[in-house]
């Protein structure tokens, strides 16, 4: 049975091999760009925000996980320090793509409160575990008094656009390069509380 739980400190290889793994299929032949995958969308999280995760276990190993920041301040000042002179490193292309999003993600955290990644490996696709671990950082960050969750997509067109707008996120932003930023009311959570929580 999977369930869902607080991120430990074993889950990190996995963790960030899932991150690797679900990125940009482009990106997969490249180690250097399979680790950038990691530094942009998932290392700080497990080094200064671990609080903010959560694991889909299967038997004791992590299938999926879900992060957050709930502290912009450090987000941003973490990134520019630390994880964008690593990417720069790799791409100055993908240092500069990096540098945007950054700045983008602060902007939006001082509006709503708190960012998220989320992904679950292939093998564990169709089990509802997007949804869960959604609603488990839902109530988690509703909790610590933080107002709204969100994330910015590609576009209209992509299949997470599709699935956050039906978990009830609403456009709240247009991001530049088609990509458009999307936001979840937390005084709205106890819904899918009922719908993907309560019916194991």
């Amino acid at each position: 049975m999977i369930t869902i739980r607080k991120f430990e400190e074993k889950d990190r290889e996995t963790i960030r091999k899932i991150c690797m793994d679900t990125g940009k299929k482009s990106f997969q032949h490249s180690e250097k760009k399979r680790d950038f995958i990691a530094i942009m969308w998932i290392d700080y999280y497990m080094d200064f925000e671990p609080e903010n995760i959560f694991v889909a276990d299967d038997d004791g190993t992590a299938c999926g996980y879900i992060v957050s920041s709930t502290n912009s301040e450090l987000f941003y000042q973490k990134m520019k320090e630390i994880y964008l002179p690593k990417i720069k490193k790799i791409s100055l292309f993908l240092h500069l793509f990096s540098k945007i999003a950054v700045k983008t993600s602060y902007k939006y955290d001082k509006k709503y409160g708190a960012d998220f990644h989320i992904n679950v490996d292939d093998a564990h696709q169709g089990h509802k575990l997007g949804p869960k671990l959604l609603t488990t950082l839902g109530v988690y960050l509703k909790e610590k008094g933080v107002t709204h969750m969100y994330l910015v997509t590609a576009n209209r067109k992509t299949r997470g656009y599709g699935f956050y707008t039906h978990f009830g996120f609403e456009e709240v932003g247009k991001c530049g390069g088609g990509s458009i930023a999307l936001a979840f009311d937390l005084s709205k959570i106890d819904a899918n509380v009922k719908k993907y929580l309560n019916n194991n």
